[in-house]
């Protein structure tokens, strides 16, 4: 756990210095979506491998099904809320501003 806090740490502190150009950040996105398909392949050979979850698939399935799709709608949802609140505030803003 500490590996991954101390990364956040350091991420968080490169964008601060602004020690990064601005042909790196606009890349970000490119890199980001490499190394989570990289991450997704490698958790899927860690399943593959693992031959006790492979014969406990059907007992795990339902299971692992439902906690993925609440998940998922869970996560959708709570996006649209967060992003819909943020444009109103936004709009809030700019129709005071224009007041």
């Amino acid at each position: 756990m500490e590996i991954v806090i101390m990364s956040l740490l350091a991420g968080c502190l490169l964008g601060v210095s602004n020690i990064m150009t601005e042909r790196w950040i606009g890349h970000l996105d490119k890199i980001i979506m490499v190394v989570l398909f990289i991450l997704l392949i490698a958790v899927g050979i860690g399943i593959g491998n693992n031959q006790e979850l492979i014969n406990n698939l059907t007992l795990l399935g339902w299971k692992a099904m439902v906690i993925a799709i609440l998940s998922t709608v869970g996560s959708v949802l709570t996006l649209w809320f967060v992003v819909s609140r943020v444009d109103f505030l936004k709009n809030n803003k700019i129709e005071e501003k224009q007041s």
